[in-house]
């Protein structure tokens, strides 16, 4: 499996990213980012589909009735709108009936030119403050906000992920250069030794002690060039081309860990996108419990409805008024107080979600500040040490070539400089993550 991949990295063309250039792949190719922007796309349209609910409506109705007693055309247009007012509901058109009706259909008799209607109906109790409708509107708004804060919080996330591994690469591929510098005088002091021995002047020991540390640096060589491999593949996910295809092969050798420090200040933490979408959640609950509390109420509705026939000389009064109330009280309504219980108790564990989330951040974010402060140190005293250890392998080499101390002694000093060289490097790495974390936390990306 490793070594199709390792073939892979070799024959395919060998890409230099800086971290903007790996910002920018992510916010502008990462199809997760695309995904999301998708879905606030898709939440606007939900939305104007609510939208919808209020739209004019053109309502055409016609009959026309042949027999021998009662011939007669009836036909009727009519423009209907719901409105996000108050529940108000508004009617307007015309109606024509011509020829024959009898008497139990007289209403649907008109003069020659017709008649024209409108009217209104409203609710008084049920339904007046907020309605399906207007709770379906209410909430495909909040939709779309939630669906823009979770763009938001992708692209942090994202961002996070890629950067991190970034700086993973970049510690990766320094290790790398550390440990191939100490197999290098391992593998040259073999030579040495080798000739030494041939000329008598060493133990045959003295070789198998130094073959076993090449094999052991070795080995660890090969480890961190492994777990390179498995960075850069994933890495490759975040970073593409301008086709938005995984670049396989990603060359970093030119870059190494920034050594510039910078300090975060304190922010609130109010605004982040996991707060703002469950404070929308919350406003979503309670447009339901709105609603629920409304369809508890018994129903109370008004309705108006003027009309005139437009022709002239009637005998009759060509206009007309209709007033009318339509009551309804339903016994039980245990479907309303269900769910108006049920929301209620939504609520209250949303808030305990919310506080929490907030506990959490906070708490999380502290702990980047803090850990950013004391990287800075570390990487101070990891350096003193690193330096200390580098003039105790020299002293160390020095006194071997005067055979004042042993092989074995030279090599753990060795190892202890390159161990305390990864150390450093590995602190300073540390240092950029809890950056990263900080401005995970914060949404600072």
């Amino acid at each position: 499996m490793m070594l199709p991949l390792l073939c892979l990295l070799s024959t395919i063309q060998v890409f230099a990213l800086t971290e903007n250039e790996i910002r920018e792949s992510v916010l502008n190719h990462l199809p997760l980012i695309e995904e999301a922007i998708f879905k606030f796309e898709a939440a606007k349209n939900e939305e104007l589909s609510a939208e919808g609910a209020f739209d004019h409506k053109l309502i055409v109705k016609s009959r026309n009735r042949i027999e021998d007693k009662y011939d007669n055309q009836y036909l009727e247009t009519t423009i209907e709108r719901s409105t996000p007012w108050k529940g108000l509901g508004m009617v307007m058109g015309h109606r024509q009936g011509l020829g024959h009706f009898p008497a139990y259909d007289g209403k649907y008799w008109t003069s020659g030119a017709g008649e024209i209607f409108a009217g209104l109906s409203m609710p008084l109790l049920r339904n007046f403050s907020i309605d399906e409708n207007r709770a379906d509107l209410g909430t495909r708004k909040i939709d779309t906000l939630i669906a823009k804060e979770q763009l938001h919080l992708k692209k942090n996330i994202y961002l996070h992920k890629a950067l991190s591994l970034f700086y993973k690469f970049l510690l990766e591929s320094k290790k790398i250069k550390i440990r191939k510098e100490i197999l290098e005088l391992a593998e040259n002091r073999q030579l040495m030794l080798e000739k030494k021995f041939n000329a008598g002047d060493v133990e045959k020991i003295k070789l198998f002690d130094n073959q076993r540390s090449i094999d052991k640096r070795k080995d660890e060589l090969l480890k961190t060039e492994l777990e390179l491999i498995k960075i850069k593949a994933e890495l490759s996910l975040y970073v593409r081309d301008a086709q938005g295809n995984p670049l396989v092969d990603i060359n970093l050798q030119d870059f190494e860990i920034p050594t510039k420090f910078s300090s975060l200040e304190k922010k609130n933490l109010d605004q982040t996108p996991q707060l703002k979408i469950l404070n929308y959640e919350f406003e979503k609950l309670q447009i339901y419990e709105k609603l629920n509390d409304q369809a508890k109420l018994p129903g109370l509705n008004l309705e108006l409805l003027g009309s005139r026939e437009l022709s002239r000389n009637l005998p009759y009064d060509p206009q007309s008024l209709q007033v009318g109330i339509k009551f309804d009280l339903p016994f039980e309504n245990r479907k309303a107080k269900g769910k108006s219980l049920a929301t209620q108790y939504k609520l209250k564990a949303l808030e305990r979600q919310r506080l929490y989330t907030y506990q959490e951040l906070n708490r999380y974010y502290d702990m980047s500040l803090v850990a950013i402060d004391i990287g800075m140190r570390r990487w101070e005293t990891t350096t003193r040490e690193y330096e200390n250890t580098v003039i105790m392998a020299e002293a160390e080499k020095k006194r071997w070539i005067q055979g004042a101390t042993d092989l074995f002694i030279v090599n753990l000093r060795e190892q202890d400089s390159a161990e305390s060289d990864v150390k450093r490097w590995t602190t300073l790495y540390e240092y950029h993550q809890s950056t990263l974390d900080a401005k995970l936390y914060s949404a600072s990306f």
